[in-house]
């Protein structure tokens, strides 16, 4: 905990948020379009990180969108991928990693003492060229939530919600991964831990962690995410219905396509809107929510 307190302290200190707080109120997004904050605000900030989610809380997110892998410890580790990918991650010593070395480096065979040292953010994202380059490292899922929660307690935020996505795929089942029931537990051990259970929701592209949290933790919202047409089918795969469909943004072409799945009553939630012209065909659309790399776009449309 001594931790989480001195990288908070840091984080006002490092990127003055207390400061830009301080001037302005903040409030969560509209509560009918939902603004999720895509690995917490990545378009300033390097992704997943806790500078990233405070970005995103102090912007005006409604939800907070993240991911999770685990380490070769069984923590839960905040991280797009399963290896520390080249394109942003250095090494401990502040050296680049070779793309061809990347998935040498898997966190389901290291130890989250040394996940922690390498640096997540001074390299910078050369697909992001506004991201701020910070050093900073993947946090556990635990200190995220404790760090936010703290953010939100310490500005008097509103509620916020966070949306886990857990990174699975059968490829990588016992190589870079647990099986998906061995995931989901560690991750749900958390969120009851830190007792967020009714403000969060999980999504996947792996069917299998779905219906496996539909079985063992009946309530806890469902995200279905999916990048190939053919609603029907990609539900079939479900033995359930979800409470919302994710998919790419740029399968979202139409109000009949909207309709078709609001009428099952699910609601939907594309990703990644970030360009204006797109984020502005989603709201005409009506859609229930936007993931989006530029929370500040979406809310400035609102």
């Amino acid at each position: 905990m001594k931790n989480v307190v001195i990288l908070f302290l840091a984080c006002t200190v490092m990127f003055s948020c207390g400061e830009k707080m301080d001037k302005k109120e903040i409030t969560p997004g509209p509560e009918k379009l939902e603004v999720q904050g895509h690995r917490g605000d990545r378009g300033s900030y390097p992704e997943n990180t806790l500078p990233s989610f405070y970005s995103a809380l102090e912007k005006g997110v409604s939800v907070l969108e993240l991911d999770v892998v685990i380490s070769r410890d069984r923590k839960v580790v905040v991280s797009h991928e399963p290896f520390m990918l080249s394109l942003y991650m250095l090494d401990p010593k502040g050296d680049t990693i070779a793309e061809a070395d990347q998935r040498k480096y898997n966190f389901y065979e290291m130890s989250y003492d040394s996940i922690r040292k390498f640096d997540a953010g001074s390299k910078g994202n050369k697909m992001f060229p506004d991201q701020h380059k910070i050093k900073t490292y993947k946090p556990l899922l635990g200190e995220m939530i404790d760090s936010v929660e703290n953010f939100i307690k310490k500005y008097n935020l509103g509620r916020i919600r966070y949306n886990i996505e857990l990174k699975s795929g059968k490829k990588l089942y016992g190589t870079f991964q647990p099986h998906p029931e061995e995931f989901l537990d560690l991750v749900m051990n958390v969120v009851k831990e830190k007792r967020i259970k009714d403000h969060t929701k999980i999504q996947s592209f792996d069917v299998n962690v779905l219906n496996y949290l539909h079985l063992a933790y009946p309530g806890v919202e469902a995200g279905y995410l999916v990048t190939t047409t053919g609603i029907k089918k990609n539900l079939d795969k479900l033995n359930f219905k979800p409470d919302y469909y994710n998919p790419y943004l740029g399968l979202v072409k139409s109000r009949e396509f909207v309709d078709s799945i609001q009428d099952m009553d699910i609601k939907l939630i594309p990703w990644t809107v970030n360009e204006p012209e797109d984020i502005e065909r989603m709201i005409k659309l009506e859609v229930d929510g936007i993931i989006t790399d530029y929370p500040e776009r979406v809310l400035e449309k609102l």
